[in-house]
């Protein structure tokens, strides 16, 4: 029996190493050399053949970090061209098995031993490597030993933390959160294409914050697609301003701009220079779903390019100014092209996100730099990316039901606006009121 027992523990064992030889999953430092020879990443002077010199190489849990200094001639660019293949190339011919100490020990010698083993290498067998390319003067290659999961679901994350951060995704790395604090970055842009996550990211991000802050969190939400984004929160008590046109999201942002002014004479009056110093707990956040919709150069008439240069001059001053008054700008688009977001709004927005996008070129409006069209078709796959950092993040899925719990003790009913009478007994209701005034740059003390 004991002879048995030992035959297949040991049987099992050359099957495992055998695999492992067979796949190669040791050697990823020698096939990375041989894919930047073969896609032509090397340079040749004369006689002589520049390669990427490996600097450092340091193992981790989740993978291996090689940190290469790359040839004269040579951008990053170049390498993130070659991106697929790097990453196809790692699991060329070969099947990745990745086994923990924890599946190691779940094997019960007890029973058909060998038969584990089969199992286990089934199961394992689907893990596939991914990759991740970075420059800090040095060319960084992240090799992932898993892949990144396709799907979170919010209601697994314990929102057990305070202030104003929402999670913005999982990374790679041991499975973090990363958490975004809206304290220390206070405005966002972040786009995408249709269908891969950038609607949901803004359900998941006001739904928290009404989770975590339902005293002190306001909104101005301004829907460009008909509404139909943000009609769940139109009737919720922390929305002061709706809008679903750009006539309504001109009244909306002059009425966060005339209530910043306010807000900046309150705190210099008090001998306050911010929010914080003054411990205002209210953040009023400006949401804004399609902003591409208020680019002036895409007018028709000169009426209506005058009114969205007032919304982008609006716009500007809420990212100029409102971060020390307690204001939070988010810009969202899924048509990033040429400027459809206002230049000083992204200036002044230290974070950024995108989802999957189609060209570089759209990349580069919402990132200011290449990448997110390499991103995979997975719906909630982005790059969340800082002044200092730029991860690879897959975003949480909230559902209808889910936000709905969220949102019904906070429900009230608002009067609509009344129409046809011709007269100024309009009420307000969740769309700011109309403004008999001028509209125009109202002025701050910058």
């Amino acid at each position: 029996m004991f002879f048995e027992f030992l035959s297949s523990a040991v049987f099992g064992s050359i099957v495992i190493v055998a695999q492992l030889k067979k796949s190669g999953a040791t050697n990823d430092s020698d096939k990375l050399n041989k894919i930047f020879s073969l896609t032509g990443l090397n340079l040749k002077d004369k006689k002589k053949t520049y390669t990427a010199q490996l600097l450092k190489k340091r193992d981790y849990n989740w993978g291996t970090e090689y940190c290469y200094r790359i040839p004269l001639g040579r951008s990053f660019e170049d390498y993130q061209a070659k991106f697929n293949h790097i990453q196809d190339g790692l699991n060329n011919r070969r099947t990745a098995f990745h086994f923990s100490l924890a599946d190691l020990k779940a094997l019960d010698f007890k029973q058909n031993l060998l038969q584990q083993i089969r199992d286990l290498l089934n199961k394992k067998k689907t893990a596939k490597k991914e990759i991740e390319l970075s420059y800090d003067g040095t060319l960084i290659v992240k090799v992932y030993n898993t892949p990144l999961p396709t799907m979170i679901s919010y209601t697994d994350i314990a929102l057990s933390w305070n202030g104003w951060k929402v999670p913005v995704g999982q990374i790679r790395e041991d499975n973090t959160l990363v958490l975004h604090n809206f304290e220390k970055i206070p405005h966002m842009v972040f786009g995408g294409g249709t269908r891969y996550g950038k609607s949901n990211f803004l359900n998941m991000l006001i739904t928290t914050l009404i989770i975590l802050q339902p005293n002190n969190v306001r909104f101005t939400l301004i829907d460009l697609k008909g509404g139909v984004e943000f009609i769940d929160y139109q009737n919720v008590s922390q929305v002061v301003n709706y809008a679903e046109e750009p006539e309504e999201a001109e009244e909306a942002l002059k009425a966060v701009v005339e209530e910043m002014r306010k807000k900046q004479l309150e705190l210099k009056r008090r001998g306050f220079k911010n929010v914080q110093e003054a411990n205002d707990p209210v953040r009023h956040f400006v949401i804004i779903d399609e902003v591409g919709e208020l680019n002036s150069s895409e007018a028709i008439t000169n009426d209506e390019k005058a009114l969205k240069r007032r919304c982008q001059t609006y716009m500007s001053q809420i990212a100029r100014l409102g971060a020390g008054l307690g204001y939070r700008q988010i810009l969202a688009t899924q048509y990033p092209t040429g400027d459809v977001i206002p230049r000083q709004c992204k200036q002044n927005s230290d974070a950024k996100l995108c989802f999957h996008v189609q060209s570089g070129t759209a990349s580069r409006v919402v990132l200011d730099e290449e990448g997110a069209e390499l991103l995979p078709g997975i719906k909630g796959r982005a790059i969340y990316q800082t002044a200092d950092k730029r991860q690879i993040v897959q975003t949480p899925m909230i559902d209808s039901n889910t936000i709905q719990q969220a949102i019904k003790p906070h429900l009230v009913i608002k009067p609509r606006k009344e129409q046809g009478n011709g007269d100024d007994s309009r009420q307000q209701s969740g769309k700011a009121g109309a403004d008999p005034a001028q509209p125009g740059a109202i002025q701050f003390h910058e």
